[in-house]
């Protein structure tokens, strides 16, 4: 048992501070560590004690010990395994890479439609009906494509977009009843996604958040998110998800009658290189 005596009068410093905590991790290591002169410290380069300690747990034979103080691992076995573990943190060491992530997003709709229409004037000798019919259809496509840099293990965010103006109509009460308040609201509309990839190999494994908004032909805003997680070969495109929506609408009236049909397909994709 060790016990700790603070003298009259002792102050500590930051510097002290730090130094107590490396003491305390060692104490954690095992102070037997100290005694037979086993205990191994080893200052990463690259990487976080965070990012590598998970993969070295499995390796540390029974009776072991490891432990971290920021980026130092602290190490309590033979001196095989120490030989082995060694070998583990130089290959898991290495500089973080800086990698591109890009996302397109696409989006196609096409439509056709029909119409029998009626029209005509009454007037003592000159009445007439006339009919009029027509028929057509259309196709368009619009895509989306961004990138952004973010180093392995990191997270980056990219949106662009604008603020729409939304007027609203509150009706508040007064004391000669209710009263109508106009006011505009500002909605975001744009395209964007959140990723953080990782690193295996030739591999990357990425959690990715795209979403984009747009304002339909009626005013609408039409909204498209996807989350997810997914892993695939640097350098590929990697298909995401996408949606399909069909509609079709009939009309009757006095003034004719018509037919429209539409169908829209979205795909979201994803690619990721490394920059050299």
């Amino acid at each position: 048992m060790i016990t700790w005596l603070k003298p009259t009068g002792w102050t500590e410093t930051p510097m002290l501070g730090r130094y107590a905590g490396l003491l305390l991790a060692l104490s954690a290591v095992s102070l037997s560590a100290i005694a037979d002169g086993r205990l191994e410290i080893i200052t990463l380069r690259h990487r976080s004690a965070a990012q590598i300690v998970p993969a070295l747990r499995p390796l540390v034979e029974q009776g072991g010990a490891l432990s971290t103080l920021d980026d130092k691992i602290l190490i309590r076995v033979s001196p095989a395994n120490l030989a082995e573990l060694q070998a583990a943190i130089a290959a898991l060491d290495t500089p973080l890479r800086r990698l591109v992530v890009s996302v397109r997003q696409d989006r196609n709709s096409e439509g056709q439609g029909a119409g029998v229409g009626l029209s005509g004037r009454l007037e003592p000798g000159r009445s007439a009906i006339r009919i009029e019919g027509g028929a057509g259809q259309y196709r368009q496509a619009e895509g989306v494509s961004q990138q952004v840099q973010v180093v392995e293990g990191g997270r980056a965010l990219i949106r662009v977009g604008h603020a729409l103006p939304v007027p609203m109509r509150e009706w508040r009460p007064s004391g000669s009843g209710w009263q109508a308040v106009d006011s505009v609201r500002y909605t975001d509309v744009g395209s964007g996604f959140l990723a953080s990839p990782q690193l295996v190999g030739e591999r990357v494994n990425i959690e990715i958040a795209p979403g984009m908004e747009r304002v339909g032909a009626d005013g609408v805003i039409e909204t498209r998110r996807l989350s997810t997680t997914i892993s695939g070969r640097l350098g590929e495109w990697i298909p995401l998800g996408g949606s399909q929506t069909d509609t079709s609408r009939s009309t009757q009236g006095t003034a004719g009658i018509g037919r429209d049909s539409r169908s829209s397909q979205a795909d979201v994709w994803l690619r990721v290189d490394v920059v050299e």
